[in-house]
């Protein structure tokens, strides 16, 4: 097989393809081994801007010392004894549903919620009822609510209701709605 790769190296059209994709790629990217997408995904608002005021972010995108005002609420129902892998699977399905909801309803308070570090708490309910109960409250206090529904493929019967995310909000308007629970 070495002899076969070595004569089709040995053909000028390959190797010149093979400099010219080289160099195009060079010169299209700025340089050879170096990442420089410069891809600002941060919106300031609805107005079509970028934001490029990024002070106090750290290395990760993280701030790392936030005022703590804003949190994020994840409910784990403890009745369906899912797995730990599973609870996480679940949160982040809430965390993500959280934050799409949010950029859509107020995409201030989602920024302010970045800005702060994301913070989040997980709880835990006893059942179902108790759940949609509570997403009832966090609707009528005016809370993003996020109800997470899983597929059925690993632990859990298709439909369980396994995660509720509410916020981010203020911490105090959600521990209005949330302060009574336990942690997970």
């Amino acid at each position: 097989m070495i002899p076969i790769i070595s004569d089709l190296l040995a053909q000028p059209g390959v190797m010149l393809g093979m400099g010219l994709g080289l160099c195009i790629g060079f010169f299209a990217r700025g340089s050879l081994f170096t990442e420089t997408d410069t891809t600002d995904y941060n919106d300031s608002g609805g107005d079509g801007q970028e934001d490029s005021d990024d002070d106090g972010w750290d290395e990760d995108g993280f701030l790392s010392e936030g005022s703590g005002e804003l949190k994020l609420v994840l409910i784990v129902r403890s009745d369906l004894k899912m797995g730990k892998g599973k609870v996480a699977a679940q949160c982040s399905h809430a965390t993500l549903k959280a934050y799409k909801q949010t950029q859509k309803r107020d995409s201030r308070l989602l920024r302010a919620w970045e800005m702060n570090g994301q913070p989040k708490v997980v709880l835990k309910i006893e059942d179902e009822a108790s759940m949609l109960d509570l997403a009832s409250l966090a609707r009528d206090a005016g809370l993003t609510v996020s109800l997470i529904q899983d597929a059925g493929r690993t632990q859990i019967a298709p439909g369980s209701r396994t995660v509720l995310g509410i916020g981010p909000g203020t911490v105090e308007l959600v521990d209005t709605v949330t302060g009574h629970l336990k942690l997970y």
